[in-house]
């Protein structure tokens, strides 16, 4: 048994940004994670990230201001956001984005050597600051130089476990105690016991088949936790990004609509300006309406090849496509034969971003004292019903390092008991058990299929549009899919060594419950808000609620809280599952 301080489970943004934080307070940390660090998700985030920089005592506007990011990010997420927790994220933005500027990332910048910015849809002004098209590259290798030094410094302080598949998480009288870990190369199981851990695993994209996320985000990161009895709340809230390339799963960054580019149908025209809640902001209007009408205009005949429409960025010149946009470029050549300088880019909505997620309040705190989660895994309610672009990589950088303060401050306050022995000892062999009988599981059906079946069910019925009976067709096939899961599932290998179709098979499990928690979440939701649209209720409800879905004896619950005004968000829960903090 390893024991630490601090767990950190995850090595995007979030996990790194909490792992420099836990180091600096003093505290013994391990950071677990499936994937080299910079394999990780956030390396792939290309548009930017918003802050509103002052400029020799000036905003980088003269109109805009931080309390115009926080109306922004109210009405982008439809007035559903938290406002105490988008007051910190907003508040926190400049003094994040100096604070990556002095560790070296090298944002782009204007003539006058200012951090240059750009605009995103849904923002008032341009304020998202960037570094060329790879701004999450760029960052990702600054927070992972700033590990390494620690590691070197403080060789006694932080270590990370590369590659290893966390398959439980252990939970001792609502008090966090620690994990339980597979070292993928090797087969072997471990049980790392800590004080406190923070979650910071991302989003669940891959229960959709189009999707612009990574095999690793399988929904697995939000499964742990919900069996451990945390809740996950706003689950049905899933984004589409409006562009990403036809007949792939790689994204064109919304930085090029941003920087000018233009989405035109099949007949060559500018269709956003037909519609009524995009022809104000036209391609900067806000993701959800962006991809709806995409989608209209397909449904509607008007499509380029009845699949997708063009993205056209000749308008943005030759020069400014090759100096601000020179990934998007890349990616098209490569994977789409075309250049963007002179060809238009087909391009589709995909599923791009999980806004609901873990239940955690604007300190990070989740119900289980001791677990804390930050980043696309957690759920705040920053985004309220819909992300604005560019917010996402500064609430991994914001809440990361709320989390590692928040850990310090339990841990300083005598929290956070280790259980005995024995404890850890019965949680060891009860999961070794179970894993070991899924690999002498002998069924015909693969993983794959299911998957599959799954993915194509989440995209018909659970997409940008929904219905009453298409959500209910998709939970029927969701129990069938368990039921195979349960009765008919074959795993090939009979080892626990470098076996990537077990990892599947487990991680298959929590797609499943996950993708029936959204199709249940999405069912008893009966209005449209925000990237959650249902044809047969149109309009949205007058007062603005979360939802909250909590396990209870294996079934699932589903209960609604008021957006708050200011008050701690647990004060609202129901009486019957309320905990001792």
């Amino acid at each position: 048994m390893r024991e630490y301080d601090v767990i950190i489970v995850g090595a995007g943004m979030a996990g790194l940004r909490a792992a420099v934080g836990t180091v600096k307070r003093g505290l013994k940390v391990a950071v677990i994670t499936k994937v080299h660090p910079l394999r990780s998700h956030s390396v792939a985030a290309s548009g930017g990230i918003n802050a509103v920089l002052p400029q020799n005592g000036e905003a980088h506007q003269p109109s805009d201001s931080i309390e115009q990011h926080y109306r922004d990010t109210l009405e982008c997420g439809y007035n559903l956001s938290e406002p105490e927790a988008v007051e910190i994220l907003v508040s926190r933005a400049p003094g994040m984005i100096r604070e990556m500027e002095r560790w070296g990332c090298l944002f782009s910048r204007e003539k006058d050597d200012r951090i240059a910015v750009r605009n995103m849809g849904g923002a008032t002004f341009p304020r998202t600051v960037y570094a060329s098209d790879k701004t999450g590259h760029a960052m990702m290798n600054t927070l992972y130089e700033q590990c390494v030094r620690l590691r070197q410094n403080k060789p006694d302080q932080l270590r990370f476990f590369e590659e290893w598949f966390v398959t439980k998480l252990l939970v001792l009288n609502n008090t966090v105690a620690g994990v339980v870990a597979l070292e993928i190369a090797t087969g072997k199981m471990e049980i790392f016991s800590a004080k406190s851990v923070i979650w910071a695993t991302g989003g669940s994209g891959r229960i959709y088949g189009s999707t612009s996320n990574p095999l690793t985000n399988s929904g697995w990161g939000l499964a742990v936790p919900l069996y451990a009895g945390a809740a996950l709340m706003d689950i049905e809230f899933v984004q589409f990004h409006p562009t990403q390339l036809s007949g792939t799963h790689i994204l064109i960054t919304e930085a090029a609509r941003g920087e000018g580019a233009v989405l035109l149908n099949l007949k060559g025209e500018r269709f956003l300006g037909s519609y009524e809640d995009s022809k104000r902001n036209m391609e900067l209007s806000s993701r959800d309406i962006v991809s709806r009408n995409i989608r209209r205009e397909i449904l509607a005949g008007r499509g380029v090849n009845a699949t997708c429409v063009h993205l056209d960025m000749q308008g943005i010149g030759s020069r400014n496509i090759k100096k601000r946009l020179p990934g998007v470029r890349e990616l098209c050549k490569t994977y789409a034969n075309l250049d963007p300088v002179r060809q238009l880019i087909p391009v589709t909505p995909g599923q791009h971003y999980t806004i609901g997620g873990i239940h955690t309040n604007e300190k990070a705190e989740t119900g289980i004292n001791g677990f804390f989660a930050a980043g696309e895994c957690a759920c705040a309610g920053i985004h309220g019903a819909n992300r604005m672009g560019g917010n996402s990589l500064l609430e991994t950088l914001v809440f990361g390092e709320i989390a590692s303060s928040g850990v310090a401050e339990y841990i300083s306050q005598k929290h956070g008991r280790i259980p005995n022995k024995q404890y850890f000892e019965n949680a060891f062999e009860d999961e070794k058990n179970k894993i070991c009988a899924l690999l002498e599981r002998n069924g015909k059906t693969r993983p794959a299929e299911i998957r599959d079946r799954m993915q194509a069910a989440m995209d018909e019925f659970a997409g940008i549009y929904r219905d009453g009976m298409g959500l209910v067709e998709a939970g029927k096939i969701i129990k069938e899919l368990k039921n195979t899961y349960r009765d008919d599932l074959g795993v090939d290998g009979k080892e626990l060594r470098v076996n990537y179709g077990l990892i599947d098979a487990i991680e298959l499990r929590g797609s499943l419950d996950i993708a029936d928690i959204i199709i249940q979440a999405a069912l008893k939701r009966n209005e449209s808000i925000g990237v959650h649209f249902r044809n047969d209720f149109p309009s949205r409800k007058s007062r603005p609620r979360h939802s909250l879905v909590r396990l209870q004896k294996g079934k699932i619950r589903i209960h609604y809280l008021p957006v708050r005004d200011k008050k701690n968000l647990f004060d609202l829960l129901p009486s019957v599952w309320k905990t001792k903090k």
